[in-house]
This record gives C-alpha cells, structure tokens and sequence, in this order.
C-alpha cells in the first residue's frame, strides 16, 4: 500500500486526474480467470467499472 500511497499522492501533485481503486481481499492477478488469485467478485466490479471508464471516456 506504500506504493499506492506514494502514486496517489504523485499524481494528486500533478494536477493529473485519476482514480485510484482497491478491492479488499484482492491481491495483484485477481482478474486471472483460473488463476490462484482470481477473486470472482472483484473481478465483476473491476470489469464493470471498466467498461463504464471506456465508454465515457470515448465517447467525449
């Protein structure tokens, strides 16, 4: 979290619009479907909001 922290704070510093996101219990691969990290409910709201970032995003 130190490094999540650090890239917050970074880009907060720039002036750099952003939005930093954790899901509790997920650990780094937790989208890895098969994977010993996959997380299925983090995996729903990460690709969730992911799709709503592209589609507002491009649609601008």
């Amino acid at each position: 979290m130190d490094q999540f922290a650090a890239l917050t704070n970074e880009l907060e510093s720039a002036g750099v619009p952003h939005e930093m996101i954790t899901y509790s219990g997920a650990q780094h691969a937790f989208t890895v479907f098969g994977g010993s990290r996959y997380q299925e409910a983090a995996d729903k709201k990460f690709w969730k909001r992911f799709n709503e970032f592209l589609a507002k995003t491009l649609t601008q």
